[in-house]
């Protein structure tokens, strides 16, 4: 229901635009580890567009995502996808909250389904 994320990179100049792309990298990063999964045949990948690749809907991320910017005053860095990389970890262990049941392989929703864990 609501995801928290701290951000340390520096002076922040476009507020809206900074937690725009942060917003956007958790739930991309949710997208991912629950959904992202690509296979091959031949050497070919199988999920060649969007009606074989399954991407999260809005309806399925966090009905509020609060962003904190560190106040360090140094100049400004980068803010490409730092809030992508640590959602995986982040939603397994809200996943092990959930259900009591530890999460190692993604797309969760594979091993979800394969061990018939049911959320909500």
């Amino acid at each position: 229901k609501k995801a928290w994320c701290a951000v340390d990179c520096g002076i922040v100049i476009n507020l809206d635009g900074a937690k725009n792309q942060v917003e956007g990298g958790i739930m991309d990063g949710i997208g991912h580890a629950m959904y992202g999964n690509i296979t091959f045949n031949d050497g070919v990948i199988d999920q060649q567009n969007f009606d074989k690749y399954r991407l999260i809907r809005h309806g399925e991320g966090p009905v509020t995502i609060e962003t904190y910017f560190v106040d360090n005053g140094i100049d400004p860095t980068g803010l490409g996808e730092p809030a992508l990389p640590p959602v995986p970890g982040a939603l397994a262990n809200a996943l092990y909250r959930a259900t009591g049941k530890r999460l190692y392989h993604q797309p969760y929703i594979l091993e979800l389904e394969e061990r018939e864990i049911k959320l909500g």
